[in-house]
Formats: C-alpha cells, sequence, structure tokens
C-alpha cells in the first residue's frame, strides 16, 4: 500500500476509536444508575481513551504534516558548500553549471497547473537533491526555504523539463558509428566474441502495490509488484539503449519486440555493412544481431566455457544497475513509486540519464575494467542535441 493511503487510514482509524469512545464514556455514566462508582469508572476509562487517542492524532499530524518555518527565499547553487555537494548532489560546482548548460535549464520555469514561476537552477538542484536521497518534502522544506507545496510544483516542472531530453538521450542509433569501435575494444580485453559490442539486461524496480488491476504489475518471480526496464551497456559504461517502463509480468522477450531493438540494429548493420551483434541472457531469443547464454540440457563443453568467459563481460550490466540505486536511491525505495498517481517513469528515465553523464564527468568500474574512456558531458549532448525540444517549459 503506499504509504500516505497508509498513513490516511491510521489517522481515519484513530479519529473512529476516539469518536467510539467518546459515545462509550456518555453512555457509561447512565448505564448503571444503581452503581454510581463503576458508572464514574468506567467513564473514566473510556475518557483515558480519548485523550490517549487525541495525544496521537496530534503526534501523527505533526509528523507526518509538520509546520515548518520558510521565508520563500531562492537557493542557490552558491548558497552550498563545496564539500557538501558530491554527497548531496552527486556533482560538483563545475559539473553542476555545465549541467545546467547542457540541459538547456531555462531562467526561469512555469508551472502549467498552478502558474507559479520558479528559478531554474533552484529547480535543478531541487531535482538532484531529491533523486540523491529519500528526504521529505517536509525536510527538503528546510534546505531550500520553499513551502512544501511549492517544492512539490518546482519538482515536478522541472522533472518534465529534463524528461524530454532524458526521452532522446538513450538510443542506439546515437552510437551507430562507434559500434565498431566498441567491438574492436572489447576484442582487445580478450572477449571471445569478435563482433560484439555491447551487452542487454533487464532491471526491475519495486512499486507499491497498485490500487487498481495490482495483478498486472505483479511478479511471481520476484514475488512483489515491480516495474521493468530493458537496458543496452556499452563498453565505455554508458546505458547505449533504455527501454520502459513495463509491467513486472512481461517477459524479456516481449520488451525485447516492443523495444523494436532487432530490426533498428540490423539496419544499422545494413548501413555499416559488418557483422555486428549484442550478448544477453538465456531468457532472450537468439537472431542475427542478438546472441544469447545457452539454455537447456543438451549444452556442448565448447558453449559452456563460451557463457563462462562471456560472463565477465556480462556483469558489465549489472554494474551500471548497482551505480543507478547508488546513487538515486529515490527511484529503488519502493515507498515512493506510487503508479498512478505519481511520474515514477519519468523518474526513472531522468535517474538513468543522469547516470549516463556522471559516468561521463567521473567515470566508473567498467571504464577502468574494458581500459575504454566514456566522452566528456558536452560530447555526450553533442550526439542528442538535434533532437532535443524543450521550449514549452520556460518561461518568456
Amino acid at each position: 500500500m503506499p504509504q500516505r493511503y497508509g498513513r490516511v487510514l491510521q489517522i481515519i482509524r484513530t479519529e473512529e476509536m476516539r469518536e467510539n469512545s467518546l459515545r462509550m464514556r456518555e453512555a457509561m455514566l447512565v448505564a448503571f444508575p444503581n452503581h454510581p462508582e463503576l458508572s464514574i469508572a468506567l467513564s473514566s476509562a473510556f475518557a483515558m481513551v480519548v485523550l490517549r487517542c487525541e495525544r496521537l492524532l496530534r503526534q501523527m499530524k505533526q509528523r507526518w504534516n509538520p509546520r515548518v518555518a520558510i521565508s520563500n527565499n531562492a537557493r542557490w547553487l552558491d548558497d552550498f558548500e563545496d564539500a557538501t555537494l558530491r554527497g548531496n548532489f552527486r556533482f560538483d560546482r563545475g559539473h553542476i553549471r555545465e549541467l545546467i548548460r547542457l540541459l538547456e535549464i531555462p531562467e526561469r520555469l512555469r508551472s502549467p497547473t498552478c502558474g507559479r514561476v520558479f528559478k531554474g537552477e533552484e529547480a535543478f538542484l531541487l531535482l538532484l537533491r531529491r533523486l540523491a536521497g529519500r528526504e521529505t518534502l517536509a525536510h527538503l522544506a528546510t534546505i531550500f526555504d520553499r513551502s512544501p507545496p511549492a517544492l512539490s510544483e518546482m519538482y515536478n516542472v522541472i522533472l518534465r523539463h529534463v524528461y524530454r531530453i532524458a526521452r532522446v538521450s538513450m538510443h542506439l542509433e546515437l552510437w551507430e558509428d562507434e559500434l565498431a569501435a566498441f567491438a574492436h575494444a572489447l576484442r582487445e580485453q580478450g572477449c571471445p566474441l569478435p563482433h560484439c559490442f555491447g551487452f542487454i539486461d533487464g532491471t526491475m524496480f519495486d512499486i507499491c502495490r497498485p490500487i487498481i488491476d495490482q495483478e498486472s504489475m505483479y511478479n511471481g518471480w520476484k514475488r512483489g509488484h515491480k516495474t521493468k526496464y530493458q537496458c543496452v551497456v556499452l563498453p565505455n559504461f554508458l546505458i547505449g539503449d533504455w527501454h520502459g517502463p513495463a509491467s513486472g509480468r512481461t517477459n524479456d522477450s516481449v520488451m525485447l519486440d516492443d523495444s523494436r531493438l532487432i530490426p533498428r540494429l540490423q539496419g544499422m548493420r545494413d548501413r555499416f555493412g559488418s557483422t555486428l551483434y549484442m550478448y544477453g541472457d538465456s531468457a532472450y531469443p537468439e537472431c542475427d544481431v542478438l546472441l544469447r547464454a545457452p539454455k537447456g540440457n543438451r549444452i556442448t563443453r565448447s558453449e559452456r566455457m563460451l557463457a563462462r568467459d562471456m560472463s565477465r563481460y556480462r556483469e558489465s550490466v549489472e554494474w551500471v544497475f548497482g551505480k543507478l540505486g547508488n546513487i538515486w536511491p529515490f527511484i529503488t525505495d519502493k515507498t515512493r513509486k506510487v503508479t498512478g498517481s505519481r511520474a515514477t517513469g519519468m523518474e526513472d528515465w531522468v535517474a538513468a540519464m543522469l547516470t549516463n553523464f556522471h559516468t561521463c564527468a567521473y567515470g566508473g568500474v567498467a571504464n577502468r575494467f574494458f581500459e575504454m574512456q566514456p566522452p566528456s558531458m558536452s560530447e555526450y549532448k553533442a550526439k542528442f542535441a538535434a533532437h532535443v525540444d524543450v521550449s514549452s517549459t520556460s518561461e518568456p
């Protein structure tokens, strides 16, 4: 159950208990006219229950909806110390300023729902801080000096702005000219498949149990409600292709068909005029552009040896998933992923793109393993800059 629904239900039940105890207290005063001492004792007991319910209600409302003293003064990047930036925002000062330029964050952002105008720099800092932690809006209000409703609106408008860029930033076509170089780099590091340029796998995020049609999101293997994504990881430790979200019940083969990754890669191979393919686990169907680990009982010794050798390279996908959850723990917090009332898919896409930018800025474990450096943040943005359209979120 979503966290806030559980809180509301607990408050409602406590208020019902208080009302019932009030009625019982009044009834006990006249229930035993021949035994006034018993009536007074029972009425006092129910009065104590009423007082405990009222104290519990005050505590719950204070904890879940606290009063925060604010002055509505905008917070700027210069207001935060250098020592805290990497820990709280995942980027240092110079890289944050570069991200604001590359992501085309306008000076002012207007909310389409309430008409409020927010500072672009402040909104982007809020986006980074919220994805990098698990603070409530009440706690963020003490940091950004804004009311929780204003922070919620600011977060939504900057999330929509950055999402428009994230949607075009992770497609395999952006790396079409470098696929042969990726295959060569893997071959230089001892990869037994000479034309393999990357690795494909899927990942799942826990979500709250949906109120409507919860069966469609339930994954029987993981025994929980999930959303699922398909990811292609390149040797430079960047997410080359990202597809989703899909229901937790969706099979890997179905996601592969929905993403149309196979015909897209076949078209790139035909244009390039050379053999290229990805490598995935045994859950994927094998074809001319996708090789998979063998499965079944009739596996030859050579196939077993190849699967063992390829497993150490295919682990790079798990490294990306691990980094994604480590630097942006907000998207792995089950209590925050409420489908239908939150833009959880947008948050996952934005976090994946920011992970790519983080790798461009600071590298990762796979870059040392494959001895291949990622592009700079500017070079990465240049690959998809022509497809970006964020004009609808800025304030003229």
